[in-house]
């Protein structure tokens, strides 16, 4: 199935949250990859181009903004892994990165603003956003270094039985969405060598690409797609789609995904 078919089902949000680079990116946490410089500028400059095109596209982007008092967040731009919506409804991540944790109170404080209802993770539990990937009626939670067991249970408990919450271990990859994303119609996209086990999802699609694996739909029948990533781009165009090339390179430089800088709700 190609995008034309999907596009009602695809645009379940046009509202989604982002929240600025702060000046010390570089800082950001980084764990498969060697770290490089960050030019802050540019990652500044491609953040908001990214927001540009979202607005141009028709969706309301609410910037997610720090109060005075508030701890530096050097991850803080990857607002995707600090928050999540399934459904509808709204899911507080709780890192098992502790330095990560203080993002969590301005995203608090710009939903409440809208009247938005979070439900937070809660100890034992860790959860990260780009753990959960949706496919049709079914939540596939990744479980390894960012997700603990405990997280996934909370899961379990907020989503079923409306949904198959699946359990995805992982070994190759930090969390499940830096190896798979799923387009609109349910082909699942994953790039191989950061996969674990393909069998687990019923159509795997693979990219040659690291950062290709990782797109965003952003309705009728487009598809943003990293554009240090030209093969994935030509794979999501054979599918039917309209690959939108999208430079993030600051952000991959911090192990940065095109979901992880959004945060539809």
């Amino acid at each position: 199935m190609g995008g034309e078919a999907c596009q009602a089902w695809s645009m379940v949000s046009r509202r989604v949250l982002m929240r600025r680079p702060e000046p010390g990116l570089g800082e950001a946490v980084v764990s498969l990859i060697d770290r490089e410089p960050v030019v802050f500028e540019r990652a500044l400059a491609t953040w908001e181009a990214l927001r540009a095109l979202l607005e141009g596209a028709g969706w309301e982007v609410v910037v997610v903004t720090p109060a005075d008092g508030d701890q530096p967040c050097p991850d803080g731009v990857f607002v995707g892994d600090a928050v999540t919506s399934v459904r509808g409804r709204v899911l507080l991540a709780r890192s098992s990165v502790e330095s990560r944790r203080p993002e969590r109170a301005a995203i608090r404080r710009t939903l409440a603003a809208r009247h938005v209802r979070a439900v937070p993770v809660r100890r034992p539990g860790t959860l990260e956003g780009g753990d959960l990937v949706l496919v049709d009626d079914t939540l596939y939670v990744g479980v390894g270094s960012r997700t603990n067991r405990a997280g996934f249970a909370q899961v379990v408990r907020r989503f079923s039985p409306a949904l198959r919450v699946v359990p995805v271990p992982l070994h190759k990859s930090v969390q499940l969405d830096s190896g798979v994303s799923a387009l609109p119609c349910g082909t699942v996209l994953g790039y191989p060598p950061l996969v674990d086990d393909p069998s687990v999802f019923a159509e795997f699609v693979p990219v040659p690409d690291r950062t290709g694996a990782q797109v965003f739909s952003l309705g009728d029948g487009r598809v943003l797609v990293s554009a240090t990533a030209p093969g994935s781009a030509e794979t999501v165009a054979s599918l039917g789609y309209d690959p939108l090339p999208v430079d993030i390179t600051e952000f991959e430089k911090r192990e940065g995904t095109i979901p992880c800088l959004l945060a539809p709700f």
